[in-house]
């Protein structure tokens, strides 16, 4: 494929300029091509662009004077230029959330799903936040969901995922033929790392882990294993780690053998009653817990955050590493690494699903990126959100038979 450098460079300063709008609402021209070392000419042909094409509007004027004896305008995102989907797809439940290109919560819900095949499921879902979308009468711009698996985001193939019992499961072509919305698809690890980079957008994070833990009931239509399940999401020089065969979101921890199913090697029983029983919990937990020293150790992030609902009691979890798996706390002493618990929204994969998309939008590509299969401009994001599309569902082809 051959690259546009022009347009490659255009795309480039319109999402360097976007950015600095959406971590800095009400910042001015002047700010911009100061922080940006843009000649002024250039930041005012971008943003009149963007306002015209609604991305961008002009607010109250500020305070100070500029050299030109002129009060500078204030720049603000359009809330209402566009809104995106995410899905936290699970065995037995999901969770959805539509969220402005600022990243304001506008729906969310939860629930179980319904115990069809996965295509169902994905259908399920789009109905579902379709008509909310038409309730808000805001631009869907994009869907993405976070699963539990082994994906290939740049290409939109799930290539594994156990939990589901799919296997190269192309995700992407399964919307393409049947929705008029950008789509993507990542391990629910990374999402929680994608939601991280965008709450501190504005923090210097350095590279961090984030572990999130979701209640698997077991035995439901897909034959998942029940208990907790588990995944690392990573972030290491700003950007989210996907490792060279996209499995860097799963854990196996030391118990883990190769005949063994699943994330540990501990009995089946053992893995349904952590859920309540305290000692089966503990089992779980320091296996788990011990498991991350060595990976500490080696990977040195700065920051660990701890996501979902079974670590949600923080002095239970905090007191039982001091007295079953110190060495776990010893390690991040040791490296200077903060533990910090966020296990009250249980939204969070959906949530940095849907940041993974505004994460996108608003930074520069990489080369690479500009072949796969989601890759996307500004040009393709206008168009998807100007004129507003009357429905989202391409026509399904009819099966004629003989």
């Amino acid at each position: 494929m051959r690259i546009n450098n022009n347009n490659f460079q255009k795309n480039a300063n319109t999402s360097l300029v976007a950015q600095l709008i959406w971590k800095s609402p009400g910042i001015s021209r002047v700010d911009i091509a100061r922080e940006l070392n843009l000649y002024r000419s250039t930041v005012t042909n971008i943003i009149s662009a963007l306002i015209d094409d609604e991305v961008v509007y002009e607010g109250e004027e500020g305070s100070g004077v500029s050299r030109g004896g002129r009060k500078p305008i204030r720049l603000k995102l359009n809330e209402r230029f566009g809104c995106v989907v995410g899905f936290d797809i699970q065995p037995s439940h999901y969770r959805a959330v539509i969220l402005d290109i600022t990243g304001g919560l506008l729906y969310q819900s939860k629930g179980k799903l319904p115990e069809v095949g996965f295509d169902e499921i994905l259908t399920f879902l789009m109905d579902l936040v379709l008509k909310e979308i038409k309730r808000l009468s805001i631009p869907l711009l994009a869907v993405i969901a976070g699963i539990p698996g082994i994906v290939n985001a740049e290409d939109g193939i799930i290539l594994y995922a156990e939990p589901f019992g799919l296997k190269n499961y192309d995700f992407y072509d399964f919307f393409a033929k049947r929705y008029d919305v950008l789509v993507f698809v990542e391990n629910d690890a990374n999402c929680t790392a994608w939601l991280e980079m965008t709450i501190n957008r504005n923090v210097n994070l350095g590279d961090f882990m984030c572990m999130i833990a979701d209640y698997h009931e077991g035995n439901y239509q897909f034959g998942d294993r029940a208990g907790i399940g588990v995944g690392i999401g990573l972030s290491i020089g700003g950007k989210v780690y996907h490792g060279s065969h996209h499995s860097s979101g799963e854990i196996c921890t030391l118990s883990w053998r190769g005949h063994n199913k699943g994330q540990t090697g501990l009995p089946e029983d053992l893995l349904i009653k952590s859920v309540s029983d305290e000692t089966a919990w503990k089992t779980f937990m320091k296996d788990l817990f011990s498991s991350l020293v060595p990976i500490l150790s080696v990977l040195d992030p700065r920051v660990f955050f701890v996501h979902g609902k079974p670590f949600s009691d923080e002095t239970r979890i905090r007191e039982f590493l001091k007295e079953e798996c110190p060495q776990f706390l010893a390690v991040m002493d040791k490296i200077g690494c903060k533990l910090l618990f966020d296990t009250k929204d249980e939204f969070v994969v959906a949530k940095g699903a849907a940041t993974m998309f505004l994460q996108k939008l608003f930074a520069v590509p990489e080369l690479s990126e500009i072949e796969s299969r989601t890759h996307f401009d500004w040009e393709d994001v206008i168009d998807q959100a100007y004129p507003m599309k009357k429905t989202y569902e391409k026509p399904r082809m009819e099966v004629i038979h003989a």
